[in-house]
């Protein structure tokens, strides 16, 4: 027994020898009252602050006046290889400063800020290890640095560090590119410095006005690289007039590849196009079903209705009484008695009902239901299940013909063997932006279409401007060409290189191109499958931002 106490004296004091030199780094001292405790693998110690008077926050007064005495518990980093819990009797002061609106404050720690439960070192400990990992990972790590911290604590520690995007400085040099936070649904922007190559502003938007107030807050920048997005142009224009944009190469080139490579394989005939099921429109809809409610009832009453519709026509024409009954051959004074009554008076029960309905079940019908149950369910008028079949009943056959020609066309396309080897892609765009092939389908082609001819120098010429060769055309004279060609994507790509020019110079002339952007975006990816595809836009920003930058961690946004 006097063995294991003089052994746990040894320890205590050794502990006190190695910490007494970081205490009074931190001003304070060791109780001398409370001996260190050791817990399994938790070191508690107990200490108190050793100045006598503080500075007030608030108007910067010295001030020894002692209000009430306060206990933190804080997280130091291990000593001894143990969990180290310091226990630190602090004081409130009490500011003597009658014109001070602060009147009792904590005196300030040198090893914490104020409400910190960890010591600087740990924060940047965590800090670090929650931006190079997943946050499960990262409490795992730290747990052997005998830190304890959960891992919704390093979350909580990137979203903080994310809220906002830092105040820096860029070189002048920037590119900014759009990534996916929810395919499909959400996207953001990143901006990233060309020189430095780190990520300088992630936005939760892609087409924001915080994207032209961060631009217009940089005056220093004079070079930007994007995609060909029209949009990103109009939001740089507004930041600035002065900064000049850069159009990203690979991108243009990607949409001269699906401008060119598509009309060829049409030529070829690789594209199989199926025909859409035929809907009728609700003009026509409309006509077919007051044909048929006409139809309805014996023959007597059915010669009475058409000769109402049509002696009504011939009125509306603007021809006399007279006149209508002897183009209908029938007397006046019929015509007189079939149109004084009205339409009520010459439809039946049923074809009232079916004419009040008429117009909506042509609007259902246009929409794309055929048939009459599923017109039934969408009619908001009660109608008789008869009576709609009898409206329906010419318009169901008609276009019951023209769906089974359009099924049967689909289906032949469907199970057609193919007869002769497909051409690829990649030979077709191969053998446009340099003219040469070894295959006997394109060759064949550009001998039967002149217009392909015409293709390939357009994009011969392109490519030659991108990569400023000696012989390439004129950014003018490419586009005369261009616009003339006969193929409606390759003059819609010439549009829209005319209405971007300056940028498409610019990407010709220069180096700067969004290949660091695209680099960026893979990253993001990265990051966000690392954690399941469910991580923050604040926690995105922060990791992009701030992992494998240097960074001062004793910045507190608090």
């Amino acid at each position: 027994k006097d063995t294991k106490n003089s052994g746990l004296t040894q320890v205590i004091g050794q502990i006190k020898s190695i910490v007494s030199g970081k205490c009074r780094m931190w001003h304070i001292s060791l109780d001398p009252s409370e001996e260190p405790v050791i817990s399994g693998e938790c070191l508690t110690l107990h200490a108190h602050t050793t100045g006598t008077t503080a500075i007030c926050p608030c108007c910067g007064k010295r001030t020894s006046a002692i209000h009430s005495y306060r206990y933190r518990k804080i997280q130091c980093t291990e000593w001894l290889g143990h969990h180290t819990i310091l226990i630190l009797k602090t004081r409130h002061m009490v500011c003597t400063n009658k014109e001070c609106g602060k009147k009792i404050f904590a005196e300030p720690l040198a090893m914490t800020h104020p409400y910190g439960r960890h010591t600087y070192d740990v924060e940047e400990r965590i800090r670090h290890e929650a931006l190079e990992q997943t946050a499960r990972k990262a409490s795992e790590t730290l747990a052997m640095q005998h830190i304890q911290i959960s891992a919704s604590a390093c979350i909580r520690v990137l979203r903080l560090m994310g809220r906002i995007n830092p105040q820096v400085r860029t070189s002048g040099y920037v590119g900014l590119d759009d990534f996916a936070k929810w395919k499909g649904h959400k996207y953001m922007c990143v901006i990233v410095d060309h020189y430095t190559r780190q990520p300088l502003a992630v936005f939760d938007s892609r087409y924001g006005q915080e994207i032209t107030d961060w631009l217009a807050s940089h005056p220093e920048i004079k070079v930007v690289t994007r995609d060909g997005s029209q949009s990103y142009a109009a939001i740089i224009s507004a930041a600035s007039e002065f900064i000049r944009q850069v159009s990203d190469r690979f991108h243009l080139m990607q949409n001269l590849k699906k401008a060119s490579v598509e009309p060829i394989k049409g030529l070829l005939g690789q594209v199989k196009e199926k025909m859409p099921y035929p809907y009728p429109t609700e003009e026509e809809a409309y006509k077919s079903i007051v044909e048929a409610i006409c139809q309805m009832g014996d023959r007597r009453h059915r010669e009475r209705v058409l000769l109402f519709y049509a002696a009504r026509r011939l009125r509306d024409d603007g021809l006399t009484l007279a006149e209508t009954a002897r183009s209908l051959g029938v007397t006046s004074r019929k015509v007189y008695k079939t149109l004084s009554g009205g339409v009520l008076s010459v439809l039946n029960t049923d074809q009232k009902r079916a004419m009040k309905a008429a117009r909506e079940m042509a609007r259902i019908i246009s929409t794309g239901r055929i048939t009459p149950k599923s017109v039934e369910e969408k009619l908001s008028v009660k109608l008789h299940s008869r009576i709609l079949h009898r409206c329906m009943s010419p318009l169901v056959c008609q276009y019951k013909k023209l769906r089974e020609e359009v099924r049967l066309h689909n289906k032949a396309l469907g199970e057609q063997k193919e007869v002769c080897t497909k051409v690829r892609c990649s030979t077709i765009w191969k053998y446009i932006v340099t003219g040469e092939t070894c295959s006997r389908k394109l060759l064949k082609l550009k001998d039967t279409h002149p217009e392909v001819e015409h293709i390939i120098q357009i994009c011969i010429g392109f490519r030659k401007m991108l990569h400023q060769e000696d012989d390439a055309p004129c950014m003018d004279n490419w586009l005369k060409d261009a616009v003339r060609c006969k193929i409606r994507e390759i003059r819609s790509f010439a549009l829209c290189v005319r209405k971007d020019k300056e940028a498409v110079i610019r990407a010709c002339s220069t180096n700067y191109s969004n290949a660091l952007l695209e680099g960026t975006v893979n990253k993001t990816k990265a990051i966000k499958r690392s954690m399941f595809n469910r991580a923050n836009a604040d926690v995105l920003r922060a990791k992009l931002l701030y992992s494998g930058m240097k960074w001062d961690w004793n910045y507190h946004p608090n």
